[in-house]
């Protein structure tokens, strides 16, 4: 689906690693003049390789006339097929060292990029550790936001993740590094929150209550559940599922 857009991919000077962020760009045949930065999970990727899940949310974004942005922060060179099923060793090996600063550097200077090109509207969507960056990125001074999305993104997690996730690389510095200050000087004009009923990361209390905690007004804040999504937004029910996507765009737009 991507072939039928235009596309392109910006290397911009990265933080870490092989110092690269990958910023992938989509083409709407009849723009809107929404653009809006993807911003994926830790250890994660967003790239518009077949089977990557922000390929799919692009394009359908593009179908809708935005201009979606995929962000791919910096890491080692490291051949995730090289270890199979060891998704432990592969995240030492490309993140050993990186900071949570490190990630959000990456991610605020492909933000600049996109700030460039001066968007008529700005939307900043991030997934897990990306809901807390587009949070971040949308405080203080600077580009007005629209709207500021988080999925599967809450302020504590769950027992059993804090104590397997917490020690890893970027997230080992997570809580020094971020002020829940923040959360007083969001300027997004809207913020929307999703979770997947079946996230295994995140309670249903710890999302609503970071979207709760977000000072803009209550009016301007909706929070959503998709029905048997786990925490990536890639299953359902324990079964791949693109809807998935279809169905958070939806929601976001179909108002």
């Amino acid at each position: 689906m991507a072939d039928k857009f235009k596309n392109e991919t910006t290397i911009l000077p990265g933080s870490f690693g092989a110092r690269q962020v990958k910023l992938s760009r989509l083409y709407p045949e009849v723009a809107n003049g929404v653009h809006v930065l993807l911003l994926h999970g830790v250890h994660s990727s967003a790239n518009l390789s077949p089977y990557n899940k922000f390929r799919h949310l692009a394009c359908i974004l593009a179908e809708r006339g935005f201009t979606p942005w995929l962000c791919e922060t910096s890491r080692r060179a490291a051949n995730r097929e090289v270890y199979c099923d060891d998704v432990g060793g592969w995240i030492m090996e490309a993140f050993r060292g990186k900071s949570f600063r490190n990630e959000l550097d990456d991610c605020a200077a492909a933000l600049r990029h996109v700030e460039s090109q001066s968007p008529p509207e700005l939307w900043i969507w991030g997934f897990s550790l990306g809901g807390i960056i587009a949070l971040a990125l949308a405080c203080g001074e600077g580009y007005a936001v629209g709207k500021v999305i988080l999925s599967g993104t809450g302020l504590v997690s769950m027992p059993e993740a804090e104590r397997t996730m917490m020690p890893l690389p970027i997230l080992s510095t997570l809580r020094e590094s971020v002020d829940t200050e923040m959360l007083n000087d969001i300027r997004a004009r809207e913020a929307v929150a999703f979770r997947g009923s079946n996230d295994a990361i995140f309670s249903d209390a710890a999302c609503r209550s970071l979207l709760e905690a977000i000072n803009i007004p209550r009016e301007n804040k909706r929070y959503y559940v998709i029905e048997g999504a786990d925490h990536s937004m890639k299953m359902r029910n324990g079964r791949h599922d693109s809807k998935i996507m279809d169905e958070m765009l939806s929601l976001l737009t179909d108002q």
